[in-house]
């Protein structure tokens, strides 16, 4: 077994083909959407090297297991391979997010006292190898990850006066920059940061779509990410404007977003929310999007 540090675009595209794998073979209990690592490695991780946050363990039969840090979030992304879940290797890459996270939080001045993590509520041998490591249920409701069999959803109804269609290219990433600050107020979006990620590894402006508002100015955004192999699309993140709320932009655009990954080929799409998010949660329901999986979280002290 060898680990490795991320080195390239190459590794991107590996990692992506892994979890696709790795979700056909297991119905998606335990792994997260490809997109999400470009999402989480670039956008998550915009103020970090790539290098210095992901780690790859590999062996004859290829990619063995990943672990993505978010020192900003205290947390980690652990993937291993279905063959190797729920022995010695899983808890030896476990042990190592662990201790690599507090690592890296220190090393970054990032104060705190634990760390937080989640698991698939229906995978009982990561949940079982926490509870032996010392996690312990944070008592907040789960992250429920929803999904929409796209041929079933109506079509979207977008607000008169506005328009729904990609971001032309990083000539916006000002005006994006400043869309998803409005919507996200704490993620310190300045135009050059949005300007790395729309140039980083398995960005598309195509696959970043945004409402227009009557005015010119953005009014809501949603990133999309395609799955080909289990045909499934993810929606991450999506955001709206404070000045355009509840006018059925937020689901005008998902709708937007689901029709969007058709063309690409997609059958399914899926979308996120916090627990204790109701009104996302409002949100996704009424776009015609059930639960589909369910992710409980975890804290563990820093010792």
């Amino acid at each position: 077994m060898r680990r490795r540090t991320y080195e390239s675009e190459a590794d991107l595209e590996l990692l992506q083909a892994f979890n696709s794998a790795s979700i056909a073979a297991t119905g998606g209990c335990g792994y997260v959407h490809s997109g999400d690592i470009t999402h989480r490695l670039f956008n998550g991780n915009k103020h970090f090297d790539p290098a210095d946050v992901m780690t790859v363990w590999e062996d004859g039969y290829g990619v063995a297991a990943w672990v993505l840090v978010g020192p900003r979030h205290r947390a980690y992304d652990a993937q291993v391979r279905p063959d190797l879940r729920g022995g010695a290797f899983e808890r030896e890459v476990l042990e190592y997010a662990d201790a690599r996270t507090a690592e890296l939080m220190r090393r970054h001045g990032i104060e705190s006292d634990k760390m937080v993590g989640d698991a698939f509520r229906c995978d009982l041998v990561r949940v079982g190898l926490l509870t032996e490591m010392g996690w312990e249920p944070d008592g907040e409701p789960p992250y429920v990850i929803n999904r929409a069999r796209i041929a079933d959803l109506e079509e979207p109804v977008i607000p008169a006066g506005y328009s729904i269609g990609p971001v032309a290219g990083v000539e916006e990433a000002g005006a994006v920059a400043d869309l998803h600050g409005a919507a996200f107020p704490g993620a310190g979006w300045t135009p050059a940061l949005y300007r790395q990620v729309m140039e980083s590894p398995g960005y598309d402006p195509g696959r970043e779509l945004v409402a227009v508002a009557p005015d010119g100015t953005l009014a809501a955004f949603v990133l999309t990410w395609y799955d080909h192999l289990n045909l499934t699309g993810l929606m991450e993140a999506v955001g709206t404007h404070p000045d355009h709320q509840r006018r059925g932009l937020g689901r005008a655009i998902v709708r937007s977003a689901a029709f969007h990954m058709a063309v690409a080929g997609m059958e399914f799409a899926t979308v996120a929310n916090g627990g204790s998010n109701a009104a996302s949660e409002a949100l996704y329901r009424s776009a015609g999007f059930e639960p589909w999986h369910l992710l409980d979280g975890y804290v563990k002290p820093i010792g």
